[in-house]
């Protein structure tokens, strides 16, 4: 988990975050049995100079991030579990997060389809031309959209393509700060093209937004 989480930090927090920033997200789980749905929240709870510290809020953990902004470098990372225990891990080096995260990846890989072409089993997300709106209470996100770039390949029909793109759209706004949640990253390892810049997370297949907000630059 710790190595899972110091790889992926770097892609998650925008570098123009200050303190004040919110987003809450409504996490869409059909094959849940609970009546309110479940929510994320993270928070950008205190800022001095380039080092800010992030709250995340999830399914009853409370998580904590101190980074250094400027070198998105993660300095400390501590928390509380669901039975209120707290946890604070010492922070692995560079080298054993590589390990850990390569070892992962390959037992991945070989558990996926072996017989998939390199351009299908290695998928890429890109921009598509139209932004998009989302509705948000009262008001509107203009949103940038990227999706699964699906080759054109014998076998996969054109109609076959757009009901994969439009399964796999992720929806971005600058208006939203960029606070992405610890769990949603799972979905996207292989995918560090999807979150370049600063724009923040509005919608994708399970995780909507449901208040933010971004304090004055």
């Amino acid at each position: 988990m710790l190595a899972y989480v110091q790889s992926t930090f770097p892609l998650r927090f925008g570098n123009d975050l200050q303190a004040g920033d919110y987003v809450q997200y409504e996490i869409a789980d059909h094959s849940s049995q609970r009546e309110d749905p479940e929510l994320c929240s993270l928070e950008v709870t205190q800022r001095i100079g380039d080092v800010a510290t992030i709250r995340e809020d999830f399914d009853g953990n409370i998580l904590y991030y101190r980074i250094d902004l400027q070198n998105n470098t993660l300095l400390e990372y501590w928390g509380f579990d669901e039975d209120g225990i707290e946890q604070r891990p010492i922070l692995l080096s560079s080298a054993e997060v590589d390990t850990r995260i390569l070892t992962m990846k390959n037992q991945n890989t070989r558990a996926s389809n072996p017989s998939l072409p390199q351009d299908i089993a290695m998928p890429v997300f890109s921009s598509l031309s139209q932004r998009e709106s989302f509705s948000l209470g009262r008001s509107s996100l203009n949103c940038f959209v990227r999706a699964l770039d699906v080759p054109v390949v014998e076998g996969i029909s054109p109609e076959i393509r757009q009901a994969v793109q439009e399964l796999t759209k992720v929806y971005f706004s600058e208006a939203v700060p960029k606070l992405l949640p610890a769990k949603l990253m799972a979905v996207y390892l292989d995918n560090p093209e999807l979150f370049e810049g600063n724009a923040g997370l509005v919608k994708q297949s399970k995780y909507q937004i449901t208040e933010f907000h971004r304090s004055d630059r």
